[in-house]
């Protein structure tokens, strides 16, 4: 897959770099080993490698009802602790230990006291004051907290400016000498004064840390790849000064099926190739892979998670299984398979996929990530019917353009198998939702909801007990688009005297979105079942569940647009009305929540989400912010049907 115009220049020097090649080639693989296991040794002392994890909690912060709630810190604003959950969900998600957390929240205690200001120094705005003059950005990704957040850490794909994560030894160093490394402040010494403040903060919105995890010198909550004897400090494939990047990563053209999935480094034939970081040698051969030649090299971290592809070379130093370091060379440039000269073809898949699936522009990763240490990911199984069948590319999930953002509801029946229950799970995301809403999950454990690309958080089994219908409702949401900053559980009934399983919930989760657009909050609950079959008293009990659940929606309007998804139990009134005289639709309206019913009136599909023809399962917005465009039912193997709709986004 090589651009002809590069046969030419390599020609010229293909004879004198071939003879410093035959001089240096054992020194090369001698001295990249040597590096590599040094590097090694080194990320395995400063990882500790010790279990625990840090989570943000399932409460805190200033409660919907305008209370102090647990995980609040005295003395901030609601706007102060806002931010700091943003800084802190960040760092979590890009897998930054908690002293980074601290590092980050006493820079914006210093530069802004935690307020997103859009003034400062000359251009300065923003949380962490950054300049758009000095490469941060454009002032519209520095005034979003998400991104400016994404910057400070290093993680941000608007800035290639050094971040924290970008700083050698940073978690060795004193608060205000790694903030320092990355402010280059006037007046370097001014964080330390904010140490103390920004540990207590960062203890009272995240559970599982230790003191220690909170100081220089702190282990990570995560085993780095090194634990296995694997550098992870990421290299070039090729070393720098031997191989010129044709940059024609997303090329189409008769040369590609598709479009050009990787990036092809011009290098005379025999130059070594070595990984870019460490993992376990993958070797396809035959099928489709022809047009790599006689085999396509990946170097895995582990099923599901990074992973990089070796195309058209003439020969191998590895065999399938073998563990390899980065920079250990594994091959030589060749000009093997679907080829117009001598070169390497690179790709990198951050998640394990396959052709088509989850590819990056190798060269920009590179930019970005040459000289980090990366850390293994959790394996996620893959969903039956997710994917593409042999040999064909997957499709991509639907597309959500504009401020618009896409939510579906599946209550998917307790008593499925786990095969058919993430079958049906497999079916809603074929859709692309932003947010998915699922009811009946108390008996599925933390895999059964978790999929590779999105995030999910419901209650504690730990606090609520195994199988609690706490633990029925879930919020799950696209990481590449949203991050959770909020969080929490609220009950909505109680037991009624004489009737089992009354008592039923409401999760919510805050999100802000990294496309700069704001903050929007989504809440998901299960209704208790059949109170127009019941007794006055849990007809009462169900009213009463409905106007906290108002009142929840009502809260988190402050923050945005409010989604609710849920299986109400009970039916959308067709024929007008309010419906059931104890049930949602008056309270949720009295709150400003509009159903998707009551704007678009029946899917295309009728009227029915439940086999037996009830209308149970409803999606509602906010009405000043969130308008529904669409929806639809689907089917599922469960006895109620998928639910999806878009949503424009207003006031944002």
């Amino acid at each position: 897959m090589l651009i002809a115009k590069a046969r030419l220049i390599w020609g010229l020097v293909a004879a004198a770099v071939t003879l410093v090649l035959v001089v240096t080639g054992a020194l090369v693989i001698l001295i990249g080993g040597l590096a590599s296991t040094e590097q090694s040794n080194q990320d395995q002392a400063e990882s500790g490698c010790i279990g625990g994890t840090n989570a943000i909690p399932t409460g805190g912060g200033v409660g919907v009802d305008g209370e102090e709630a647990e995980g609040s810190v005295s003395g901030f604003t609601t706007e102060q602790v806002q931010n700091a959950r943003t800084i802190v969900a960040v760092g979590k998600q890009a897998g930054v230990p908690a002293y980074g957390w601290v590092i980050a929240l006493a820079t914006a205690m210093q530069e802004s006291t935690l307020r997103n200001i859009n003034y400062g120094d000359r251009d300065s705005v923003g949380l962490f004051q950054q300049r758009p003059i000095s490469g941060w950005g454009s002032i519209a990704d520095i005034m979003n907290p998400v991104k400016s957040a994404q910057a400070f850490y290093g993680v941000a794909a608007h800035t290639g400016n050094t971040g924290l994560l970008d700083i050698a030894g940073w978690r060795k160093m004193q608060v205000t000498a790694a903030a320092q490394a990355v402010q280059r402040s006037a007046f370097p010494l001014a964080y330390a004064q904010h140490e103390d403040e920004a540990r207590a903060l960062v203890a009272a919105l995240a559970d599982g840390v230790s003191a220690a995890d909170l100081t220089a010198t702190a282990t990570d909550v995560s085993c780095t790849i090194g634990m296995a004897g694997i550098s992870t400090s990421v290299v070039r494939p090729i070393q720098a000064g031997l191989a010129l990047d044709n940059n024609n990563y997303g090329n189409g053209g008769s040369n590609w099926a598709n479009m050009h999935t990787g990036n092809d480094y011009s290098s005379p034939c025999g130059t070594p190739v070595q990984a870019a970081h460490g993992g376990t040698i993958v070797i396809e051969s035959g099928g489709g892979w022809g047009w790599s030649g006689r085999w396509l090299v990946k170097v895995q971290t582990a099923p599901g998670n990074l992973t990089t592809w070796y195309g058209h070379m003439q020969s191998l130093s590895v065999s399938p299984g073998q563990r390899v370091k980065a920079g250990q060379v594994i091959g030589q440039v060749g000009s093997e398979g679907n080829s117009t000269g001598c070169h390497l073809h690179f790709e990198v898949h951050p998640h394990g996929g396959g052709y088509l699936q989850d590819q990056v522009d190798p060269a920009a990763w590179l930019k970005k990530n040459i000289g980090k240490t990366l850390e293994a990911t959790k394996q996620v199984a893959g969903l039956p019917g997710v994917g593409p069948r042999a040999g064909q590319p997957a499709a991509a999930p639907a597309a959500v353009s504009g401020p618009q953002v896409r939510i579906a509801q599946a209550n998917i029946k307790v008593s499925l198998s786990r095969s058919r229950y993430r079958s049906d799970l497999a079916r809603v995301l074929k859709h692309g939702p932003d947010f998915v809403s699922l009811n009946e999950a108390q008996s599925r454990s933390v895999s059964d909801i978790s999929v590779r690309g999105y995030g999910s958080y419901r209650a504690s089994a730990d606090e609520y007990g195994a199988r609690s219908q706490a633990l029925s409702p879930v919020v799950m949401w696209r990481t590449d688009r949203w991050v959770a900053v909020d969080k929490g559980v609220v009950q909505l009934t109680k037991p009624v005297t004489g009737v089992k399983n009354d008592s039923r919930y409401a999760t919510w989760v805050v999100l802000a979105s990294s496309d700069g657009s704001g903050r929007i909050s989504v809440i998901s609950t299960h209704a208790m079942t059949s109170p127009a079959k019941s007794p006055q008293a849990r007809r009462d009990e169900a009213q009463r569940g409905f106007a906290k659940l108002a009142g929840l929606a009502q809260g988190l309007q402050k923050y945005g647009p409010v989604l609710v998804a849920g299986d109400l139990n009970s039916p959308y009134p067709r024929s007008g009305g309010d419906g059931d005289p104890w049930g949602p639709k008056p309270l949720m309206t009295k709150a400003g929540m509009t159903s998707s019913f009551e704007t678009l009136g029946a899917p295309p599909q009728g009227w029915a989400t439940h086999d037996g023809g009830g209308t149970i399962d409803w999606l509602l917005g906010s009405r000043a912010t969130a308008a529904a465009t669409r929806h639809a039912t689907f089917r599922l193997e469960s006895d109620h049907h998928g639910l999806v709709a878009d949503y424009k986004i207003r006031g944002q």
